[in-house]
């Protein structure tokens, strides 16, 4: 099969942070499947937690909260400039279903807990589902943000019950959500009624399997941050545990309670859709046709070779998926907001722009109204920037009964912020990330050509002839001796139009 440049870049805004010059050449030239079997096969790159170590940042002085700066770093860091792009790229998704807050970390260095969690995320990326999920379970970070760190088991004599907040949202959020599902990813509905997939009782049974775990080892250096919590048998609850129709018996071993709960709950015919769809959210599409939800769910189940939870074949077939690959453009119900996040690594990695210093200084860009509206690592909550369900009321969206995550963060304020951000730094970069345009200023004799670059390396080919037309005569008003000047006005345009900012 061949592909075309601006396919290629398409491919690439789904697979990685942003296309390149390079790796479109590198699609084109090998092809879909051979070019992501080839990431796919790459060994993970520096982690974090090393980067970190590496910037002398275990010191006292970054051992508090709100001193976090340097985890924004890292994580621009590797967005921008890792080689193993698609693994990147899938921790980043996996990050926004697995959700944890740097300001959430109630340990020491909260940004070293932060960065081994993206890291946790990065090496399961492209493992066993169940794997993950029992790392993500035992890390220290998702145990102080949904607060059962040190949680203690029942108590008849004070009325004490373990906290119930992971056992929740581990079947809620991580797993098997609210609503039992057809393979699909429609909500199975017996007698015309949808059915919950879980009760109170089951969240309280739950509860007992995650008493007793807790830091591991003293917070003396940040090494703590890398070892899975430490089972705390005195506090472990061994009475029966009941959930999701499963019995373990009273008596047992808090360690042999999490691994027979990861396998009930991993086993949940839910999974397979409600993981696949969220992960075809973001990577591709808000609204995923059934049969596309459906033939990734069966990848999950069963990856060809009898493995269930195989999240490599998984991410496979979401991005060679013929929908995914060969979409009507034209259909308004298919893509997705890019969000804020994808927006400047997209910039950063077309136009080449890199830390000048190793530094890669890129403060917290929360800010709605003169930066992104969002900050990689920084959701104020579980539930992320963004709920997967979102739909803005009173909306052609919600009158069509679509979803649209990414605008539950957009709303008048957001998108001047945007502007006024992309304003700066497709004019001088920001702090030390900087470019020098000089393939762009080349063209910039040529407003039709360099137009066109721009749309390649930010659109690919979903972007009208039409509104490219319109950029380059608005781009052509500004003199030719300004080379620079026409090169930002064409970024700026191109960046803030509607056919960009719905990735297709």
């Amino acid at each position: 099969m061949t592909v075309t440049p601006g396919q290629a870049s398409r491919f690439l805004a789904q697979a990685t942070f942003g296309p390149t010059p390079a790796l479109i050449d590198a699609v084109v030239r090998d092809g879909y499947a051979a070019w992501l079997d080839a990431q796919l096969a790459m060994p993970p790159s520096q982690t974090h937690f090393d980067w970190l170590l590496q910037q002398k940042k275990n010191t006292e002085a970054f051992k508090g909260n709100g001193i976090n700066a340097p985890l924004e770093s890292t994580l621009w860091r590797k967005f921008i400039s890792a080689e193993d792009q698609v693994r990147t790229r899938m921790a980043f998704a996996l990050s926004e279903i697995f959700v944890v807050g740097v300001q959430s970390i109630t340990a020491s260095w909260p940004l070293f807990g932060a960065a081994g969690f993206m890291d946790l995320l990065a090496e399961h990326a492209l493992g066993s589902y169940q794997a993950l999920l029992t790392a993500v379970t035992k890390n220290l970070s998702m145990g102080c943000m949904l607060t059962y760190r040190g949680n203690r088991k029942e108590d008849p004599k004070t009325g004490r019950h373990p906290d119930e907040n992971y056992a929740r949202e581990v079947m809620q959020l991580f797993s098997i959500g609210l609503l039992e599902l057809e393979p699909d990813g429609t909500v199975r509905k017996v007698n015309g009624a949808p059915v919950e997939t879980y009760t109170n009782a089951d969240v309280q049974g739950l509860a007992r399997v995650f008493t007793g775990w807790d830091i591991n080892g003293p917070e003396t250096d940040v090494q703590f941050h890398r070892r899975p919590m430490a089972l705390n048998n005195a506090q472990h609850s061994m009475a029966e545990k009941r959930f999701l129709g499963t019995v373990i018996p009273a008596g047992t071993d808090g360690h042999l309670s999490l691994k027979r709960a990861m396998d009930v709950i991993c086993a949940h015919p839910n999974v397979g859709p409600f993981i696949g769809m969220q992960l075809i959210q973001r990577l591709v599409t808000s609204n995923p046709s059934p049969a596309y939800v459906r033939r990734v769910s069966a990848v999950f189940d069963d990856d060809g070779s009898g493995a269930r939870g195989n999240l490599k074949a998984v991410l496979r077939a979401i991005l060679l998926d013929p929908e995914a690959r060969n979409p009507d453009l034209a259909n308004p119900g298919w893509g997705k907001v890019r969000e804020p996040i994808l927006r400047f690594s997209g910039w950063a990695r077309a136009f080449g722009a890199t830390s000048t210093n190793g530094a890669w200084a890129m403060p917290d860009t929360t800010d709605n109204t003169i930066r992104l509206a969002q900050s990689p690592m920084r959701s104020a909550t579980v539930f992320n920037f963004f709920r997967p369900r979102y739909t803005p009321p009173v909306t052609e969206l919600a009158r069509r009964h679509l979803v649209a995550p990414e605008l539950q963060i957009t709303d008048e304020t957001s998108i001047a912020g945007y502007l006024n951000f992309l304003a700066v730094y497709a004019d001088r970069g920001w702090e030390d990330l900087q470019t020098s345009y000089a393939p762009e200023i080349a063209l910039a004799h040529a407003p039709d050509a360099l137009v066109a670059r721009v749309v390649l390396l930010l659109a690919g080919d979903a972007f009208s002839a039409t509104t490219a037309s319109a950029i380059a005569q608005a781009v052509a008003t500004l003199p030719a001796h300004r080379p620079r000047d026409r090169v930002r006005a064409a970024i700026m345009l191109v960046a803030a139009s509607p056919e960009y900012l719905v990735q297709k």
